[in-house]
C-alpha cells in the first residue's frame, strides 16, 4: 500500500501523508441534525420525478430537433448566448437552420461569465419585448444558467430571483426550454439547479427546482471544436468535481454511482487526447456525453466543499468555475483524507484497474491537472479574503450538501492558505513562525 498523496500538482511536489494533510473536526449535534436534513434531501431524490431531457445526437440531432420544435407551433425563439460564441459565428448554423423552418430568433448575446442578476433580467425583458414562445441556450454554463434562470422569471413574473434562492421556489412549468452545451463541463443541460451572482452582495447563490431542467438537449460536438486546450480542461474537470463529489457524498445512490464512473471513466480517457488534439472529433463527442452524466449523477446528489470554496472564488475574483474547481479538486480531496478513501478505492477499481486503490485515484487525478497545466496555487487569492472566503463556503455548504464527512472555519482556511500564491504563502508562514516564537 501507498504511503502519501501528493497534496501539489505541480512536479516537484512534496509527498503528504493523507493522515497528516487530513481535516474535519469532531461531529457536533448541529452536524447530527445536518444528515437528519440529508437523509429528507435523499428521500426527496429517490420519490420526486427528475425529467431526463431528450437528448439529440449524432447526425440527425438538429434536423430531428427542429421537427420537434415545429410540431409545438413555436413562433419565436428567443437564442441565448454570449459575445465569444457569436465572434465565432456557432449559433448561425442552428438559427438559419430555424429561419428556414419559418421559426423567428432573437439573439440575446449579452451573457457575461458569472451571470449577474441585471444580465437575466435583461434577457427577460428582451423575450417579453419580443413575444417569444421559448428559448434555446447556446453556450457554456453561464449561458445555459442565464436560460433558464430568464425561463424562471418568466414563469414567476412576481418573484425576485433573490426570492427563488434555495429549494423548489419556481414550481411553475417553463416555456420551452432547449440547450446546446458549447463547452462539456457544466451539466446544466441536464441538471434542476442554475447559478447566479449577486455582484451587490459579491456572492453567488443556487435556484434549485425540478422544472429547470431543460426539455431537450442537443449534443453537437462541432461546436466544441473551437475551444483552447486550457478552456476544454477546465470545464472538463468541472465534469469530473461533479462525478467525484458526488459519488462520494453520502447521498450517493446506485443510480448516481453508474453515472459518475461513466463520467469519470470518459474524462480520464479522452480529456489528455482533446487537450492534445483539439479537433478530435470523437473525443469532443465523449466529453459532451461524460458532462451530461456528470450532471444526471449530481443533480441527484449535490455536491461538496469544492463547489462551496468555488462558489466564493468565481463570486470575489471572477475565476471561472471550472478553473475554480479545477484548483480546488485536489486540495479538498486530500483534506478529506482517510475518510473517503473507500469510496475513491471503489471509484478507482471501476475507473482505472480492479486492483487500484484511493492512492491510484489521487494520482491519476493529480496527473490529469498537472497534464493539463492546472495550476498549484491560486493567484488571486489574498490573504486578508481567506476568512471571509471560507465563512461563505461553509454557509453554502452547511446544511445542503450532504459532504462524507463535515469541515469547519478553520478547515477551509487552511486549504486556502495553502493555496496563496508563493510569496504570501511564505509571508504567512513566517508569521506564523514568529508568533509561535514568542510563546515559546
Amino acid at each position: 500500500m501507498k504511503t502519501s498523496i501528493m497534496l501539489w500538482v505541480s512536479k516537484g511536489a512534496r509527498p503528504v501523508s493523507a493522515q497528516q494533510y487530513h481535516l474535519g473536526g469532531e461531529v457536533t449535534f448541529t452536524h447530527r441534525l445536518y444528515r437528519l436534513y440529508h437523509f429528507g434531501l435523499r428521500l426527496a431524490a429517490a420519490l420526486l420525478p427528475i425529467r431526463t431531457p431528450h437528448v439529440y445526437a449524432g447526425q440527425q440531432a438538429l434536423s430531428q430537433w427542429l421537427c420537434e420544435v415545429k410540431k409545438q407551433n413555436l413562433r419565436t425563439l428567443l437564442v441565448v448566448s454570449d459575445p465569444g460564441i457569436v465572434a465565432l459565428n456557432l449559433q448561425q448554423p442552428i438559427i438559419a437552420a430555424l429561419h428556414q423552418q419559418g421559426i423567428n430568433t432573437v439573439l440575446y448575446s449579452d451573457v457575461e461569465a458569472n451571470p449577474g442578476i441585471p444580465c437575466i433580467e435583461q434577457g427577460v425583458s428582451s423575450f417579453q419585448q419580443h413575444h417569444c414562445q421559448g428559448i434555446i441556450a447556446i453556450g457554456g454554463g453561464s449561458v445555459m444558467d442565464c436560460g433558464k434562470l430568464i425561463a424562471a422569471r418568466i414563469a414567476r413574473p412576481s418573484k425576485s430571483l433573490q426570492q427563488m434562492q434555495g429549494l423548489f421556489k419556481v414550481l411553475r412549468p417553463l416555456v420551452p426550454l432547449y440547450a446546446v452545451p458549447t463547452t462539456a463541463g457544466t451539466g446544466s443541460e441536464v441538471t434542476v439547479a442554475a447559478v447566479v451572482s449577486d455582484h451587490q452582495r459579491q456572492i453567488k447563490f443556487a435556484i434549485n427546482d425540478l422544472c429547470l431542467v431543460p426539455k431537450g438537449v442537443l449534443l453537437l460536438p462541432e461546436l466544441t471544436l473551437g475551444l483552447s486546450p486550457q478552456l476544454s480542461a477546465t470545464t472538463a474537470i468541472d465534469a469530473l468535481t461533479h462525478a467525484i463529489e458526488s459519488y462520494i457524498g453520502i447521498n450517493a445512490t446506485r443510480f448516481s454511482k453508474a453515472k459518475s464512473v461513466t463520467a469519470t471513466k470518459l474524462i480520464l480517457t479522452h480529456l489528455p487526447l482533446v487537450y492534445q488534439q483539439p479537433n478530435h472529433i470523437d473525443a469532443r463527442m465523449h466529453m459532451l456525453w461524460a458532462a451530461f452524466y456528470a450532471g444526471q449523477a449530481f443533480t441527484r446528489t449535490s455536491v461538496g466543499y469544492v463547489h462551496a470554496i468555488a462558489h466564493q472564488l468565481g463570486a470575489l475574483y471572477g475565476i471561472s468555475h471550472g478553473l475554480a474547481n479545477a484548483l480546488l479538486l485536489a486540495p479538498v480531496l486530500n483534506a478529506y483524507g482517510q475518510r473517503i478513501d473507500a469510496q475513491l478505492t471503489a471509484l478507482a477499481q471501476q475507473t482505472l484497474a480492479a486492483n487500484s486503490d484511493a492512492q491510484d485515484m489521487r494520482a491519476a487525478i493529480a496527473t490529469l491537472l498537472h497534464d493539463c497545466a492546472i495550476p498549484s496555487t491560486i493567484a488571486q487569492l489574498r490573504q486578508e479574503d481567506i476568512a471571509t472566503i471560507a465563512k461563505r463556503a461553509i454557509a453554502e455548504a452547511h446544511p445542503d450538501y450532504p459532504v462524507p464527512c463535515f469541515f469547519n472555519q478553520h478547515d477551509i482556511e487552511t486549504i486556502l492558505y495553502s493555496l496563496l500564491p508563493q510569496q504570501q504563502h511564505s509571508k504567512q508562514t513566517n508569521e506564523q513562525q514568529s508568533l509561535t516564537g514568542q510563546y515559546r
